[in-house]
């Protein structure tokens, strides 16, 4: 790729992928990541940690308070998604019964439920293990 083609695509995801920027210092987040590649049948997700100097580079405009708050995910064409909605997104690029989910947005009220859920997870994720558990609770038997 020219140096003219990747100023092109800063902001962007690569071309027919959609960037998933994540925070790879939250064990959650990365369990969360991990799941996201089990499920996607896709092969158009692009992981990349937030961390990374150059994953910084390719997003400038993006700031890193904004992006420890929560999820975003940038299509090819610079549109960011954040929170439930970038999760959304995600479902909405399966292919066959797995990309219906993302339907369930158009539901009155899941998109609101789907939002504030998300907002209270992802505010005590560093709080969690990878499982979504608070950590330092014991575990409960059934």
């Amino acid at each position: 790729m020219s140096a003219d083609q990747q100023e092109s695509r800063v902001g962007k995801a690569s071309a027919g992928k959609l960037a998933i920027l994540y925070d790879g210092s939250c064990d959650m987040c990365r369990a969360s990541l991990d799941g996201i590649r089990q499920f996607d049948n896709s092969g158009k997700m692009e992981p990349l940690d937030l961390h990374d100097e150059e994953v910084r580079a390719k997003f400038p405009e993006l700031k890193m308070e904004n992006l420890l708050e929560e999820l975003h995910a940038v299509d090819e064409d610079g549109r960011v998604y954040r929170g439930a909605r970038a999760i959304n997104e995600i479902l909405r690029r399966q292919r066959g019964l797995k990309g219906y989910l993302a339907y369930l947005w158009y539901v009155p009220g899941y998109a609101w439920l789907a939002d504030r859920q998300y907002k209270r997870i992802a505010a005590s994720r560093y709080q969690r293990d990878e499982r979504g558990r608070l950590k330092g609770q014991p575990l409960q038997e059934n």
